[in-house]
């Protein structure tokens, strides 16, 4: 697997983006567990747990669009080591000054949340800067292979440190792994904003107000990058959802306790990424149009969830577990077949003076469009089933499917 990346392995510059960016992942996601089981223990409320969610998701809609508005017009270098060093000194001052109080880790939350509003545009707009147009996708592939990665480690090591060394230990070792995340991020070339702050107030006001708004704008106005941004927006969506509705998918459809539910599907989910990101570049490099991996993923998602809600419960137990852990697996791979091609298309047709904007304002309106299906996607389950839940998302992915295959070459030419 490192051969087949090698070619952007041997960039210094991107290796230090790509440290930067696993210890990042690493850190969030043994926060986001220890986090959970830090609430559960105190509240033994649910309504904890989704709280902890709008804590993350509330610094997106507020200022979102403001931060990628500002990363494009500061050296994304800064922009990145900056917020780094400030979320590592956030989760030490917490961890260093334990407090009972619930409000206060929803605080350190929703600062962590904010700092990243900042961090993660500059990350995605640093890339193509770092990188040649030909070694996007294997770069993409890479950062989206270290994302799953992080997600299984950290959520297989959280749980060992916090057992062990106690919550307040395991923030220690993560604001450790982001002050070595700001570390790494020191070391990259300085990546200057292209567009220039004017002195006058009036003017630099103006001129903000309108790098807030390009963004959008160039994305409503570009079919060609507007097709791939609804394409993520929605499966960004259908991601957040599925994952509420966890716990209910593996208790009525796989009898699977709800204990080991995370384990059974993350696990196998994760797996299929990290295969998604070894299998994808060489499709690539085999000249597959972006646009044609994006087609068979999206017919490959519909046709597996329907497998997986009508045919697969009706298998003995053993039976069940095996081909649920195959169709989980499959699944994380075709996931991974329209979310790369569909942000390195992203990235290839988006001007380097918008990337920040343009980036951030794709995670702002995957947020808010978020916030209602993820709020009362439970509620429509218990409604409608979630047999019947799984089928309209499996026909909405395979009618994609059918309007990508017919119409989408008017709309991306890959």
């Amino acid at each position: 697997m490192i051969n087949q990346f090698k070619s952007v392995l041997i960039n210094r510059k991107f290796r230090f983006l790509w440290t930067s960016q696993i210890l990042s992942q690493l850190s969030i996601n043994i926060m986001n567990f220890v986090f959970l089981i830090k609430l559960f223990e105190t509240t033994g409320s649910a309504i904890s747990t989704s709280l902890l969610w709008v804590a993350f998701a509330l610094p997106a809609i507020l200022i979102g669009p403001f931060a990628s508005a500002i990363v494009d017009l500061t050296d994304k270098r800064k922009m990145l080591f900056v917020t780094n060093l400030f979320q590592a000194l956030t989760i030490f001052l917490y961890a260093i000054f334990p407090n009972t109080n619930i409000f206060i880790l929803y605080e350190v939350v929703f600062v962590y949340s904010l700092l990243n509003q900042f961090y993660v545009p500059a990350e995605a707009a640093s890339l193509p800067s770092l990188l040649s147009k030909d070694k996007l996708t294997q770069g993409n592939s890479l950062f989206f292979l270290t994302q799953q990665g992080s997600l299984i480690l950290g959520f297989a090591v959280a749980g060992f440190l916090n057992h062990f060394l106690g919550f307040n230990n395991t923030l220690f070792i993560c604001s450790f792994f982001l002050f070595i995340a700001f570390v790494s991020s020191t070391f990259l070339p300085k990546l200057a904003p292209l567009a220039k702050v004017p002195n006058e107030f009036e003017e630099a006001v103006g001129k903000f107000f309108s790098h807030v708004f390009g963004g959008y704008n160039f994305i409503k106005s570009e079919r060609k990058v507007l097709t791939p941004v609804l394409l993520l927006i929605g499966f960004q969506v259908a991601l957040q959802v599925m994952v509420v509705e966890v716990p209910i998918i593996a208790q009525n459809l796989l009898s699977i306790p709800l204990n080991s539910a995370g384990i059974f599907i993350l696990v196998p989910a994760g797996i299929g990424a990290i295969l998604g990101a070894m299998i994808l570049p060489k499709l690539m490099a085999k000249n597959w149009r972006k646009k044609r991996v994006i087609d068979y993923s999206l017919l490959g998602i519909g046709i597996i969830i329907l497998v997986f809600t009508f045919i697969i419960p009706l298998l003995s137990y053993v039976l069940k577990s095996i081909f649920a852990f195959i169709s989980i697996l499959l699944l994380g791979l075709t996931f991974f077949g329209i979310i790369i091609p569909s942000q390195t298309f992203l990235q290839e047709k988006t001007p380097k003076d918008l990337r920040g904007r343009v980036f951030g304002n794709f995670w702002f309106l995957v947020t808010v469009a978020s916030v209602f299906p993820v709020l009362f996607s439970g509620s429509i389950v218990e409604i409608l089933g979630v047999k019947f839940f799984l089928f309209i998302i499996a026909s909405i992915t395979i009618s994609i499917y059918f309007v990508s295959r017919h119409f989408g070459d008017k709309f991306i030419n890959g």
